[in-house]
């Protein structure tokens, strides 16, 4: 049996209302406390749904307003913290009903899993709009109808402000302090706000309705509401029906094609099933979407404007396009001309790295000449050094063993720098084989003049070592 949604929200203050309402009222009559449970013919304990029981709730809520301060301004100027007002509204609690009876719900399996899921759609929609603010949700089940409530505790505010989480609230704040903005006086200001609210409190039941009411097959106002027939508030409730039939079928066949894969047969015996079903819905939505053929019309036009707004969205959007395009175009061009800039550049580079190569090569080649026509002069000039070295004594035959040696230092450094020693062992032999020849026919002062002369003309000839020297001749 479908029947109207009921959600409500609604805020408290310590301070009891014009109805004796007040928190501690309020979780007294949730904790069927005998005092505020005379409405109830047989009070039962309640279940704790979701978060804590309405004993911690108060006990939160207490410690949340001892804690809480808020800011007043002194005639001085000065600003002072100053506690929670006793008629401020510190706790938002939301009551959500179910149409079916409690007693089908204990007794009739089906109306029970009905409800079970109604319960868990209702704390998904209150985690939503609440957050970590929502601390409680029970139920009662000893009333004519099963029912949820609740409790909402501003915990990060400081001011304590549970109205400021009453969206509905928040928008009529809100709305009012824009038209104040804009001038208005405060009459108007307050029209402006309630107007706000109630717009705010439909959208809510909206989606109340599109995430709890509709998936549970609970239609979205009852027949009073809307000044419905018998006959018209029937069919609203078999559409709901049919409608909530629809989603649980759906949400039934995807929850065996992803944990019955092992039943595939089974599975697709149910889902032929499930499309007859579906499709003589589909059939009966058919016959009553004859009687909405007028509103069809209204959306035919809606959908004309549309039409229009596309095909001008189009055409806004080939304009980007087209600049978008010749944007890209020159950016390309503009590369590719920078492009052939630093190609050019490279070419006129490259050009000038191969100049300067050849330049170096011309310099080494010269270079290397150069130092062949020294080393040739340096060993020329050695060579003659050594020979004459045997007229002087600088050159001759070892105190003991055979072949020869050079006894002057720098000149024995000379020929091993240029690595000419083996090269002129035959002919310093030859000489020196003919100087003890020679020496042996002359007189001692003959001799020491022609040593004399020979070291002459050394001086005479010999060159200076040259800087490279040193180097490695031939590496």
């Amino acid at each position: 049996m479908a029947g109207p949604q009921f959600f409500h929200l609604q805020t408290y203050s310590r301070k009891p209302n014009k109805t004796g309402q007040s928190v501690e009222q309020v979780l007294a009559e949730a904790r069927r406390d005998p005092m505020f449970s005379t409405h109830v013919s047989e009070p039962r304990p309640f279940r704790v749904i979701a978060g804590v029981s309405p004993h911690e709730v108060q006990r939160l809520h207490d410690e949340m307003v001892a804690a809480g301060s808020v800011a007043v301004t002194l005639k001085d100027g000065r600003v002072a913290r100053r506690s929670i007002r006793t008629d401020r509204h510190t706790l938002l609690t939301a009551v959500a009903s179910h149409p079916h009876l409690t007693a089908q719900i204990m007794e009739r399996p089906e109306a029970r899993r009905d409800y079970d899921a109604w319960v868990e759609r209702n704390l998904t929609f209150l985690r939503g709009l609440f957050g970590e603010r929502l601390v409680s949700v029970i139920e009662h089940v000893d009333e004519e109808h099963p029912h949820l409530h609740a409790y909402v505790l501003p915990l990060d505010d400081p001011a304590c402000s549970a109205r400021d989480l009453n969206p509905c609230w928040l928008a009529k704040s809100e709305a009012e302090a824009g038209a104040r903005a804009e001038g208005h006086d405060d009459k108007t200001a307050v029209k402006h706000g309630n107007h706000a609210y109630r717009e705010r409190a439909r959208a809510l039941q909206d989606q109340y309705h599109r995430e709890v009411g509709l998936p549970s097959g609970l239609t979205r106002t009852g027949p009073k509401r809307e000044r419905l027939s018998r006959q018209q508030w029937r069919a609203r409730k078999d559409e709901a029906s049919r409608n909530a039939r629809t989603l649980r079928q759906m949400e039934e066949m995807v929850s065996d094609l992803a944990d019955q894969e092992d039943e595939l047969s089974a599975s697709a015996e149910r889902m032929a099933r499930d499309l007859e079903a579906r499709l003589h819905q589909a059939e009966v939505l058919h016959a009553e979407a004859e009687a909405e053929r007028h509103a069809a019309a209204q959306d035919r036009a809606a959908a004309a404007a549309g039409r229009k707004e596309v095909a001008a969205l189009r055409l806004a959007a080939e304009e980007e396009v087209r600049k978008i395009r010749s944007a890209a175009e020159q950016k390309a061009t503009d590369l590719i001309s920078a492009a052939e800039e630093i190609r050019a550049a490279a070419g006129r580079e490259a050009e000038a790295g191969a100049r300067k190569i050849q330049d170096d090569r011309r310099a080494f080649e010269a270079e290397k000449a150069m130092i062949a026509r020294r080393v040739a002069q340096e060993a020329a000039a050695v060579a003659v050094l050594v020979l004459v070295g045997v007229l002087t004594g600088k050159v001759g035959r070892p105190a003991q063993g055979s072949g020869w040696e050079i006894r002057d230092r720098a000149l024995r450094e000379r020929v091993e720098a240029l690595q000419i020693g083996s090269s002129l062992r035959e002919a310093v032999t030859v000489v020196t084989s003919l100087w003890d020849r020679l020496k042996a026919r002359l007189s001692a002062p003959e001799l020491a003049r022609e040593q004399e002369n020979a070291a002459e003309r050394v001086r005479e000839h010999d060159l200076p070592a040259p800087a490279f020297r040193n180097r490695e001749i031939g590496r």
